[in-house]
């Protein structure tokens, strides 16, 4: 399982090395670091979640830097520890619970430990809204499955796999998933201890 993991990381870090300005945005010199540096353990216990139902219907995109990440992370999914945001639990719907989860490579409490970095991956089944929600650290979204919508106080976006969105620290932002399961990647820098809470819910 190390190993696979191990592979996991570097086709993420390879992933971002592909983009056509490298780093894209300033805070992944320091996510690169992070995966250059990362280990994973020998051991890691697999966390079952429902929302693992809708991978069987994620298919590739054809874009080979998005689709060497996503088959990587599909054929990983089913053993790696899926987890919830626990601010979120008795605050949004046992249905948004029952179609959402994610797996944190690395970071606080993860699978490859740091303080100052997160990477993971996240999953929403079809057609739900994630209201809005911030956070302290600053973050970075990659599409890999799916066409998500993206709005912020003033920008609405509609994207596709390889498509990247970010967001500035505290920057109040919600999604909508389309007709087909979204896969994310994401990475935190900054203050990455603090999970996402919901706009006026803090």
């Amino acid at each position: 399982m190390a190993g696979a993991i191990d592979e996991l990381l570097r086709r993420i870090a390879a992933f971002h090395r592909s983009r056509p300005v490298v780093p894209e945005y300033p805070m992944v010199a320091e996510v690169l670091e992070a995966l250059d540096a990362a280990s994973s353990p020998t051991l890691v216990e697999a966390r079952y979640l429902p929302v693992l139902r809708h991978l069987e219907a994620v298919a590739l995109s054809g874009d080979e830097s998005v689709d060497a990440v996503l088959e990587e992370f599909l054929s990983l999914a089913a053993s790696l520890p899926w987890i919830h945001t626990a601010g979120y639990r008795g605050v949004l719907s046992q249905e948004f619970h029952d179609n959402y989860g994610y797996v944190q490579l690395v970071g606080p409490k993860s699978i490859v430990e740091h303080r100052c970095v997160r990477v993971g991956i996240a999953v929403w089944g079809p057609n739900l809204h994630y209201p809005s929600h911030h956070h302290e650290a600053e973050e970075l979204y990659h599409v890999l499955a799916g066409e998500p919508c993206f709005s912020t106080d003033d920008v609405r976006r509609t994207t596709k796999p390889g498509d990247a969105v970010h967001h500035a620290p505290w920057q109040p932002h919600q999604q909508d998933f389309g007709a087909t399961p979204t896969v994310l990647l994401y990475c935190w820098t900054g203050a990455v201890v603090a999970d996402a809470a919901l706009v006026g819910a803090d």
